[in-house]
């Protein structure tokens, strides 16, 4: 805005006027910076006269260490010509120093020239107070950090990372230049980074706190698994102004779990049984499948086993938790439900007395149960239940399977309390399904789950052509889904058995692995363990090198295109080996089975997958990756 000289003058007569009643601290200046007026707060404040600090004069009130930086400012202002903002330290009328923000702005004339300056002091003591505490808290929040035996780090409110204490730099052997910012991506697994890029900028976006468990790589090249957190510092509306972090090398504790789960792998081995009853009257499968959550394993478990007389015991249990612990428990209850078997004919007292034991060694221990015995001459089974979910039996084709009177207290509640016995007739062709929760509470909808479970049942009712009858439950029911919790299924059809030979040793028949596809070790030693499989029990050594093929095809497919868990499955129950494999990666619906150009290495595993493979089948398994099924062409020798 610009005035004339006159009208400046009487808008200066008019201001000078206003401001002495005005709470706020304000001056004038002449052009050429010297100033010529103080309001009447500025000098209640100071203790200084309406005279006393004008011209030069001002300049005593400045604290000496701020007064070089303060005029320089000033002068800066005065030879541009633009606002003026300086912060310095003044001294007051009872002799103690304050911060002060001035800020002041040029008048100007109609040629443009500055006529005078306004300006206003404000007191920004606290302010400064609270900076300076932050910065002390922080220099010595970065002191303690830099004995701490973990990566600590500050990042601004943009996520932009502007400091490591030294263990990062020891760790990664990045300099401060390189790791400045968002140069720590460089340190991160690959298979992990775009987790962290979705997860990290979230919480930046959001102010939620930030944790993950991921990897970094070491100075020589090695990763190790990190657990990750950083919290934010928030301003008083709450927004996110700064963020403090740590990250912890938790790679030790990997290494236990994953021991762990290897013990836990193996005593599944020893404790779920090596075959179960084979008769020409009735016929037995079962499936297990590990919580793929952690992908821990010994919480749930099946058995079935022939009496001397001809009966058979069958069991099903959830023990609570999972791996090493819950995998010993459960060979404990196997082997006492087993032997008390052998003394009573009633299931509900030999849960009593499974009950009793089970207080004794593992008092701690909450376990859902239930024991039936099935009479195939009476066509009966007798059963008992603590806490269990109820047996299912379908009796047709053309209604669902209907659930059987259950009841009782788990095992370990410390009732006291006995469990009764049911007794049930059954019919020809019946199916008796018994399972635990795992598998109808995979998702939110369990009356749904419970549904598929007893409409699939119906559906092999008399049919004992399929080979895997339980592992086809399971994939109905699933449909493709993945367990949070360990799932078991135990059928019994009450229908002669066709093909008893390919079922006489199940457990020999099939066998699973599981690796992740960054660890080319266990790739390679799957593929060498499916290979030595196949050879011992392939009828032709020369069609194994077809399937060698088929397999190393699809391992390295999976491999390199889907990072992350891959798990391998071989079932020869029938006449040919199906090989499933299932990985978390993109998903992919379909291989390619031909070959546009035959010079070309793009596409050429593919080619050869579906030209040697007897059946190829692709799918996108959902909120997982791709299954693939493919049928061998290796015949199996005939089994003693």
């Amino acid at each position: 805005m610009f005035e004339s000289p006159v009208d400046a003058e009487t808008t200066f007569a008019a201001w000078r006027s206003v401001a002495d009643a005005l709470p706020a601290m304000l001056f004038t200046a002449n052009p050429d910076g010297r100033i010529e007026f103080l309001n009447r707060r500025w000098c209640e404040f100071t203790g200084y006269d309406a005279g006393a600090a004008l011209d030069d004069a001002w300049q005593a009130l400045v604290h000496p260490d701020d007064l070089d930086a303060v005029t320089r400012a000033w002068q800066r202002a005065l030879d541009t010509g633009e606002n003026a903002a300086i912060e310095a330290r003044i001294l007051k009328a009872d002799g103690t120093y304050v911060w002060l923000l001035s800020s002041a702005a040029p008048q100007r004339g109609p040629d443009g020239s500055i006529v005078r300056w306004y300006g206003t002091s404000t007191l920004i003591e606290d302010q400064r107070r609270a900076e300076a505490l932050l910065a002390d808290s922080e220099r010595k929040s970065r002191v303690l950090a830099e004995s701490l035996p973990v990566i600590c780090w500050t990042a601004d409110a943009t996520g932009w990372i502007d400091w490591y204490n030294r263990r990062w730099y020891e760790f990664t052997g990045q300099t401060p230049e390189q790791s400045a910012g968002w140069g720590w991506q460089a340190a991160h697994h690959p298979d992990d980074f775009v987790d962290v890029m979705e997860r990290w900028p979230r919480s930046i976006a959001t102010g939620e706190p930030f944790e993950m468990e991921y990897r970094l790589r070491r100075h020589d090249g090695t990763f190790h698994w990190f657990l990750s957190r950083a919290e934010p510092l928030r301003d008083a509306t709450g927004k996110a102004v700064r963020w403090y972090g740590s990250n912890v090398d938790i790679d030790a504790q990997k290494i236990a779990l994953e021991r762990t789960k290897r013990i836990a792998e193996t005593l599944q081995d020893v404790f779920l049984p090596k075959s179960l009853p084979q008769r020409r009257d009735v016929r037995l499968d079962a499936t297990y499948l590990a919580a793929e959550r952690d992908a821990l394993i010994g919480g749930d478990w099946y058995d079935a086993f022939e009496l001397p007389d001809g009966r058979i015991v069958v069991s099903i249990g959830d023990v609570t938790g999972h791996g090493l612990e819950a995998s010993v428990i459960v060979g404990r209850l196997r082997q006492a439900i087993s032997v008390l078997s052998f003394q009573f004919d009633d299931p509900g007292k030999i849960l009593t007395e499974t009950d009793r034991v089970l207080t004794y060694q593992d008092p701690d221990v909450i376990v859902t149960a239930l024991v039936g015995i099935i009479d195939v001459k009476e066509m009966t089974m007798t059963y008992a239940s603590a806490g269990h979910p109820p047996p299912l039996v379908a009796y047709r084709n053309d209604e669902p399977a209907r659930a059987l009177p259950t009841g009782g207290q788990p095992l370990g509640v410390g009732l006291g309390s006995g469990y009764v016995s049911h007794r049930v007739e059954l019919q020809k062709d019946a199916v008796i399904a018994l399972y635990t929760d795992g598998i109808t509470e995979f998702a939110r909808d369990v009356f749904g789950a419970e549904r598929a479970l007893r409409g699939a049942l119906a559906l092999i009712v008399g049919n004992t052509s399929i080979p895997r009858p339980a592992v086809t439950i399971q994939d109905i029911v699933l449909n493709g889904m993945s367990t949070h919790d360990d799932a078991a299924l135990l059928l019994i059809q009450l229908s002669p058995a066709q093909n008893l030979s390919l079922r006489s040793n199940p457990v020999a028949l099939e066998k699973h692995w599981r690796f992740h596809s960054s660890d080319a070790f266990a790739a390679h030693n799957t593929r060498r363990e499916l290979m030595t499989y196949m050879r011992g029990l392939a009828a032709d050594a020369d069609q194994v090198f077809l399937g060698e093929l088929i397999l190393g095809e699809i391992l390295a497919n999976t491999v390199e295109h889907a990072p992350g868990l891959v798990e391998v499955r071989i079932d020869w129950t029938g006449v040919k080996p199906v090989v499933f494999v299932r990985d978390t990666g993109p998903g992919l619906d379909r291989f390619a089975s031909d070959l546009p150009d035959p010079m070309a290495e793009g596409g050429r595993g593919f080619f050869l997958i579906h030209a040697l493979a007897e059946k190829i089948t692709v799918k996108r398994a959902p909120g997982y990756g791709t299954e693939v099924h493919a049928v061998l062409p290796i015949a199996r020798k005939k089994l003693p």
